[in-house]
């Protein structure tokens, strides 16, 4: 469980008493359609000071020389080499110069990589430091004070400078050789973080190449760095890239925002008994009146059961594909609803996905799976008792349910309504009471429902990471800020449950999902199929129906069950 990740620098563990800290934050990668880090929930962007930017040098689109140290240079490679006196040094020199004139590349990479953050922190700790030095104050206390803050502050240094071992810029020139003819074929490239995004074309299938690339660069900058093949369009030209970055730095990302760990586990118990607990006082919304505590077991068991089938169903098949794709899942958290009882599971991908497949098929067998069930359960209650209003053990839906909730008016068209517009009481219903409905059928009429409610293609819903795999990412972000005003204009008029997903959707589970490893490969007829499929029911069973499910006015008071 949509949303950017920051980078937040991990230092190696060194005994010290005081927290280092340290948060270096890269900007996240937009180019056009070409995007490699999703942006941040919360939106926020790196802090720097007003002296902290005058530090950095006038050429700072270039996110590697961008921050100076003691000497003067700029700590980049090029630099180096050609304070080396190295023969290409002209050569590279002239190649940073491109990148920092390269006036779509400034759009997207105006801050500093890791390794430059780092010397930028350094220039802060030094700072500080002299800052101290200078402070003439003679006062017992405050020198006191002034120790300690110097001792905390040289200690950060330090660490600084260890971490600075870690993370250094990959050098683009010696991986450019590691392209060619028989792989990738990169004629151009420009820098992107502490990696570089290379600019060619596939010569081989991106299965063969994927390995032998990634292994050779790897051993030529020394370190494990991960690749992207994707496509690039500017000017209506679409070009092949491939992306790489150091893997360290990418596992951080995964580190910094996991969700598998004791509070996360603990958290998705909580939110499973929560939803245990709505389950429950939701089915005794549904009793007939003067029930007992015999006739709640009996009847709201099979509801129970019913719910907790589609849930383990959907939770096993999901858990299956991933692990066929390689794919790390965080723990699973159920949504509790008053309403419905449950609005879904939600999980998070922890780590890279290998490609748009694994993107599209992960979602579907979590979505798929549920809906099958769903019709599996509601088709049993109807084959039994002959009728969805059938069973000794009926639960009687009164029509408050369905006012104001168009979502929900699905349901109502299966098992009609209480009343005529006339106000007269139909045939199939109880007056005073509601309409009767197996516990069974309705578990599964209300799983076909809540699995829609995820196929909406919102941020990082399933059925958002279904658009964003069949249309793409520019596309799938069209389609969330859509979602999200359908939803928002539903909870203006009235709807608890539209406003309700409409916040949860956009606010929580907002954003795009990491892209896959290998965009360029196809999905191929079958997965859009099978994606028009799935939109179909979710917009059939979603699409609001007459019989008194929507007030006719439009702005209108929020419904809630305590009002009836």
């Amino acid at each position: 469980m949509a949303s950017s990740y920051l980078l937040l620098l991990t230092l190696p563990k060194i005994p010290s008493s005081s927290p280092i800290s340290f948060r270096p934050k890269l900007q996240p990668w937009q180019p056009r359609s070409l995007r490699l880090l999703s942006r941040r929930r919360d939106g926020r962007s790196p802090m720097f000071s007003a002296q902290d930017q005058e530090e950095l040098p006038k050429s700072s689109s270039s996110p590697v020389a961008v921050a100076t140290n003691e000497d003067g240079n700029n700590g980049s490679p090029v630099a180096e080499a050609a304070e080396e006196g190295d023969p290409g040094a002209e050569e590279v020199q002239q190649q940073e110069v491109d990148w920092k004139t390269d006036e779509e590349f400034k759009k997207f990479m105006s801050n500093p990589s890791i390794e430059a953050a780092i010397k930028l922190e350094k220039k802060r700790a030094d700072r500080k430091l002299r800052d101290l030095d200078r402070d003439s104050d003679t006062n017992l206390f405050s020198m006191f004070l002034r120790n300690l803050l110097r001792d905390s502050i040289a200690k950060e240094k330090e660490r600084l400078e260890k971490a600075e071992e870690a993370f250094k810029a990959l050098d683009l020139n010696k991986l450019k050789n590691c392209f060619g003819f028989d792989t990738f074929f990169a004629v151009d490239v420009r820098r992107f973080g502490d990696g570089g995004i290379f600019i060619g074309n596939l010569r081989r299938p991106i299965e063969e190449v994927m390995p032998r690339l990634e292994k050779k660069l790897s051993e030529t900058a020394g370190r494990d760095v991960v690749l992207w093949f994707m496509e690039e369009t500017k000017d209506d030209i679409t070009k092949q890239v491939c992306v790489v970055q150091p893997k360290a730095e990418i596992d951080l990302q995964f580190e910094s925002t996991t969700l598998s760990t004791p509070w996360g586990y603990v958290s998705a118990i909580a939110l499973c008994v929560a939803t245990f607990g709505t389950i429950a006082l939701m089915s005794g919304f549904f009793l007939k009146p003067g029930a007992t505590f015999d006739n709640y077991i009996a009847d709201v068991l099979p509801l129970f059961s019913g719910f907790l089938l589609i849930l383990g169903v959907s939770e096993i098949t999901t858990r299956v594909t991933a692990a066929q794709y390689g794919v790390k899942l965080s723990p699973s958290f159920l949504v509790p609803s008053n309403w419905t009882g449950c609005l879904g599971v939600m999980n998070n991908y922890e780590s890279l996905l290998p490609n748009k497949k694994a993107l599209f098929d992960i979602p579907v067998a979590r979505t798929a799976s549920a809906y099958i069930t769903s019709l599996a359960l509601a088709i049993t209650a109807f084959v039994v008792d002959g009728s969805f209003n059938g069973g000794d053990n009926a639960l009687f839906i009164r029509p408050q349910f369905f006012y104001n909730n168009p979502l929900l008016s699905f349901i109502q068209l299966v098992i009609g309504p209480y009343a005529d517009e006339l106000g007269n009481v139909l045939p199939n219903a109880v007056e005073g009471v509601g309409v009767p409905v197996d516990p069974l059928a309705f578990a599964g009429l209300l799983g076909i429902v809540v699995t829609s409610l995820n196929l909406l293609p919102c941020g990082r819903l399933e059925g958002g990471r279904i658009a964003q795999a069949l249309f793409g990412r520019n596309t799938a972000t069209i389609l969330s800020f859509a979602t999200s005003l359908l939803l928002g204009i539903g909870g203006l008029s009235g709807s608890v449950l539209c406003l309700a997903w409409g916040l949860f959707a956009t606010f929580f589970r907002g954003g795009e999902e990491l892209p896959a490893k290998d965009e360029i490969s196809p999905l191929g007829d079958n997965r859009y199929a099978w994606g028009f499929v799935l939109a179909l029911i979710c917009f059939l069973t979603l699409l609001p129906n007459g019989g008194g499910t929507f007030s006719s006015s439009f702005f209108n008071a929020p419904f809630s069950r305590g009002d009836i």
